[in-house]
């Protein structure tokens, strides 16, 4: 082989293999969660730092995490899995290796004919924990929001972050 096509044959070797990548993988009904997300910066002194991750679906799996930090220092952090197999998921979730908590999909109600489809959003449940027994978590105009309750509404607290910038 002449030295002259060394070159040639090398540039023919990485567009075939650029061009053979796989199609882009589908994120799965949940793919509004995925990705890494922070409470809108910046955080002033005093104030906590929330981080929520998530995966893409892996064979019907999402795997999870959360940090709190205020004023630099780990305040708290969660484990958490979802398990899309079923036709209603399951959110299983262990703040600080704990054993893990189990909620159940609820029901949505159907779209209003007529109305404007409502942002992605999926709401677990499980009436038998002491708090929270609601976790909702929806997209919104400028991220990931998720509101954690009892089940009548009481006791409501609301988190709400945007895209992580490295």
């Amino acid at each position: 082989m002449s030295l002259k096509l060394i070159p040639a044959a090398a540039l023919a070797v990485a567009l075939s293999a650029c061009a053979s990548n796989p199609p882009p993988r589908d994120l799965g009904r949940l793919a509004f969660m995925v990705g890494c997300w922070t409470s809108p910066l910046p955080v002033k002194a005093g104030e906590n730092l929330n981080l929520e991750v998530w995966s893409p679906s892996e064979s019907g799996l999402m795997f999870g995490y959360a940090t709190t930090v205020k004023d630099g220092a780990l305040v708290t952090w969660e484990q958490s899995r979802i398990d899309l197999k079923n036709a209603r998921a399951t959110y299983s979730a262990s703040p600080e290796g704990q054993r893990a908590v189990v909620f159940v999909e609820a029901p949505q109600p159907p779209p209003v004919e007529g109305t404007p489809a409502a942002p992605p959003s999926i709401t677990f449940e499980n009436g038998d924990h002491d708090y929270p027994q609601r976790i909702r978590y929806h997209r919104t105009e400028t991220g990931l929001a998720a509101s954690i309750s009892k089940l009548d509404g009481t006791r409501p607290f609301n988190y709400s972050w945007v895209p992580c910038k490295y």
